[in-house]
């Protein structure tokens, strides 16, 4: 058994507007019997999960909560829903060039700390996730006819990031690193 831990990082939605993203998922457990993406939080994923022994949680800490200090609260805007190939359904986040910079710098910064990252953070299109993994394609073809044209739209001001931990089969917020500067 290895002592490496998974652990990834992320914008998380407020509470409010993850009540409403978490009803979607909610919804796709009843109808689509799609319930994987029940076990995390909404959010959007800065650096997909990673494997990392315990040690790391303290040495990157003070790294990363220096870096996140540089930067000011920016606007997430959410609006509709998308797909990836046929078997993720998302909430669709609105590119800007406040998002699309922080995530060039954290990936930058993180690749960095001696992480090598994968082919996922080459392309990034920030997004919520509703149903994936285990979505099957009878129900996406169900599905999607019902979410493609369907509202959803709410903003928030992205105010830190978090570093998320698996533990007990479930996505758990570990530490949370606040934006404080006028970056």
């Amino acid at each position: 058994m290895t002592d490496n831990e998974l652990y990834f990082f992320a914008l998380l939605l407020p509470f409010n507007i993850a009540a409403e993203t978490d009803e979607v998922k909610r919804e796709f457990s009843e109808k689509y019997e799609s319930v994987r993406a029940l076990k995390s939080p909404a959010h959007i994923t800065i650096i997909p999960p990673f494997f990392a022994n315990n040690a790391f949680e303290k040495t990157i800490e003070d790294k990363v909560d220096t870096f996140s200090k540089s930067f000011a609260p920016f606007q997430i805007n959410l609006n509709g829903f998308g797909e990836f190939n046929h078997k993720v359904i998302f909430v669709e986040v609105e590119k800007s060039n406040h998002l699309q910079f922080f995530y060039n710098s954290f990936t930058t910064f993180f690749s960095g700390l001696g992480f090598e990252l994968t082919s996922m953070n080459k392309f990034f299109h920030p997004h919520v996730t509703v149903a994936f993994r285990d979505l099957t394609k009878e129900n996406f073809d169900k599905a999607w006819p019902q979410f493609k044209n369907r509202e959803f739209v709410n903003s928030f001001s992205a105010s830190s990031i978090h570093l998320l931990k698996y533990k007990n089969e479930k996505w758990h917020p570990l530490k949370e690193f606040r934006f404080d500067g006028n970056c």
